[in-house]
């Protein structure tokens, strides 16, 4: 299954722009990007603005955070995109937001989640010159599949909690450390469509093996993310990682045992990995490249480098 990512900032448009083209530019590259709607600046500060987006065959995770005060999907846009997906947004600003989606009008929460379909025209806005959310795009057939009546909650406000968040918390991860996705895409896709079931209401036969597949999975990736990110922390411990995975020590080494090596082979392997290719490119002193991949003992690093390597750091050095 493609992986594609995709990344906007008006920090990457060209110098020189006045806030009306900066804005203009920004909207449209949006609009391409997201596949999703149209944006109305703030006009009482600068026009600052970021979107990044996951595509995962006909998944995709995305965010975006800016000073603009509504977000909306035109009737034009709909019949452009031709898409029909369902779209689960979380309102992850400080302030509630006014949302109007088929007839309903609800007040979005921060915190909380919004099911939308994109056969139809929204509306969002919340007052404030700035917005921030997470929005996840879920294949029409299969949502349909396993969650009955998934349509009739379409328009309503989803209060935070359970595997709803649960999935929306690990789209925010993925977001800031795309690198995952790389490795695991189709798992991936996978695990946010169990998690968007399970909170939706999936069927009582579905249920049972999403919530197998779906949690541990998704967990373990969360923490695998995290490690992938920190391993470089000379003091990062398996107690420091369930801490920003929001679980427990004891449940984070069950995750990994059970995914095939300890939180201990699993960092000293990434903090290995990273010094080879220090090595590889570097003329440091080898002292402070393995400072820098987090080994705090030299020798330490020499014993578990040889072991790992069947060469010592010094012969590594240029290969």
């Amino acid at each position: 299954m493609p992986v594609i990512r995709k990344a906007l900032s008006t920090d990457m448009l060209p110098q020189g722009l006045s806030e009306r083209q900066r804005f203009i530019r920004f909207a449209e590259l949006f609009e391409h990007f997201s596949n999703t709607g149209e944006l109305d600046p703030a006009f009482d500060v600068p026009f600052r603005a970021a979107m990044n987006s996951i595509h995962i065959g006909t998944t995709m995770l995305g965010r975006c955070d800016g000073s603009f005060v509504t977000v909306r999907r035109e009737k034009r846009q709909v019949i452009e995109t031709g898409d029909d997906r369902f779209c689960l947004v979380r309102n992850t600003g400080d302030r509630a937001s006014y949302v109007r989606h088929r007839g309903r009008e609800i007040t979005l929460r921060p915190g909380s989640m919004v099911l939308l379909k994109l056969d139809e025209p929204f509306f969002a806005a919340d007052g404030a010159n700035h917005k921030r959310f997470t929005n996840v795009h879920l294949p029409v057939a299969t949502l349909r599949a396993m969650v009955a009546d998934v349509d009739e909650l379409v328009g309503q406000e989803l209060a935070p909690g359970g595997a709803l968040s649960l999935a929306m918390d690990y789209s925010d991860l993925l977001l800031r450390h795309p690198v995952a996705v790389d490795e695991a895409g189709m798992a991936i896709a996978a695990h946010l469509l169990d998690l968007a079931a399970l909170g939706l209401g999936a069927r009582a036969d579905i249920a049972s093996a999403a919530s197998r597949r779906g949690l541990r999975a998704v967990r373990l990736q969360a923490a695998l993310a995290i490690l992938q990110a920190r391993f470089q922390e000379p003091d990062f411990s398996a107690q420091k990682l369930a801490a920003a995975a929001g679980l427990s020590e004891r449940y984070v080494n069950e995750l990994l045992f059970e995914a095939g090596a300890s939180f201990t082979t699993r960092l000293n392997e990434l903090r290995l990995r990273k010094a080879a290719d220090l090595l590889a490119r570097s003329e440091g002193r080898i002292s402070d490249i393995a400072f820098a991949c987090g080994f705090n003992d030299l020798s330490y690093f020499n014993r578990c480098f040889r072991r790992r390597f069947g060469l010592t750091p010094t012969a590594a050095r240029g290969r």
